[in-house]
């Protein structure tokens, strides 16, 4: 079964599956049998996140709850599964929000959000952008959900073993995905709206440093346009 078959499908997600049955709980139990009104014997996908996509029957449809017997199930590679983005927090929420869909639609596996001493300060709802994640794959119909992870500082990223590279206007080196070894782990870093502190940037002396346009861009767009080159 191929992604082609399945481009206008309603795609669900689950994490609850045996070997023959998934179940679907939840927001998703509530979309698929309150919303779309689908019943037993009805044909539905569903991805795990972990790169599987299912075909299923719908066979049993409980008050809060539903199971389906799987089919078959085609199997999406991760795209670049040695590249990390790696994004401060911005003051403008919107904006951020917009930056970290993306990466998803793209497919980006690794999203990295770290805190820059210029960055606002406030806690990252990490829950509340798994299921931004969830809502993004199903709606482009990926199946690998983007692993999340929150660092304190530069410096903890920094320590992270692999490539550093950083975004900025000055560098004379314009960013292609082939210089760049995409088999090595490689972690792109970006700065807050503020820019990255001195400090900061003396802890990433190492680092590859790459424009992306002759332009200054914002943050946002900075982190989409590096991920629309590296996935074209």
């Amino acid at each position: 079964m191929t992604l082609e078959f399945l481009s206008n499908i309603e795609l669900f997600f689950s994490e609850e599956i045996t070997d023959k049955i998934i179940s679907l709980r939840d927001d998703e139990y509530i979309h698929c049998v309150k919303v779309l009104r689908y019943k037993s014997g009805d044909k539905i996908f569903v991805t795990d996140g972990n790169g599987k996509i299912y075909h299923c029957t719908i066979t049993e449809i409980h008050k809060n709850f539903l199971d389906a017997e799987i089919l078959i199930y085609t199997v999406q590679k991760i795209k670049f599964p040695h590249i990390h983005f790696c994004i401060p927090l911005l003051r403008n929420k919107d904006r951020f929000r917009f930056a970290f869909e993306k990466l998803a639609e793209l497919g980006i596996s690794s999203i990295i959000i770290y805190k820059a001493e210029r960055a606002v300060k406030e806690k990252f709802n990490l829950e509340k952008y798994r299921k931004i994640a969830i809502e993004t794959i199903k709606q482009s119909l990926q199946a690998n959900l983007p692993e999340i992870k929150v660092v304190q500082s530069i410096n903890e990223l920094n320590s992270m073993e692999g490539n550093k590279l950083i975004f900025e206007q000055n560098s004379e080196k314009r960013f292609d995905k082939n210089l760049i070894n995409t088999s090595e782990a490689n972690y792109f870093i970006f700065g807050p709206e503020g820019g990255l502190s001195e400090n900061e940037i003396n802890l990433l002396r190492d680092a590859q440093k790459f424009s992306l346009a002759e332009n200054r861009l914002r943050t946002e767009t900075a982190v989409i346009k590096a991920a629309s080159i590296l996935t074209q």
